[in-house]
């Protein structure tokens, strides 16, 4: 017998037997609730009312998300950085410099390749 039953009378013993049955009834009767069709539409209304983890989020919002985060700012810094120079590059690339790039010329530009 447990220890925090011992020493109550048949009528106590009866009692907390009726009180622990209840709250297993209760327990069980959320359990089937939760089954089936409707009870997993319910939860996973119950999911999306609670608060937007990371996991839900997808796109620029996830993007943002961990840039914030502090372990993920020198990434984003060299990331953008990079990305910028990358462009700032791409738009002062002109047609001069396309005809005088022997990589250009052979994959972009009229097939031939140069004299090497």
């Amino acid at each position: 017998m447990a220890d925090n039953l011992k020493g109550l009378t048949f009528a106590e013993l009866n009692a907390q037997f009726k009180t622990d049955m209840e709250a297993f009834k209760t327990q069980t009767q959320k359990i089937s609730a939760a089954r089936g069709k409707e009870g997993r539409i319910a939860a996973h209304q119950a999911r999306l009312a609670g608060p937007e983890t990371w996991r839900r989020m997808s796109g620029v919002k996830l993007m943002m998300h961990e840039m914030k985060h502090v372990g993920n700012k020198p990434f984003a810094w060299g990331f953008a950085t990079m990305a910028l120079v990358s462009v700032y590059a791409q738009a002062k690339f002109t047609d001069d410099m396309k005809a005088g790039s022997e990589y250009w010329s052979t994959y972009h530009g009229d097939g031939k390749k140069g004299g090497h």
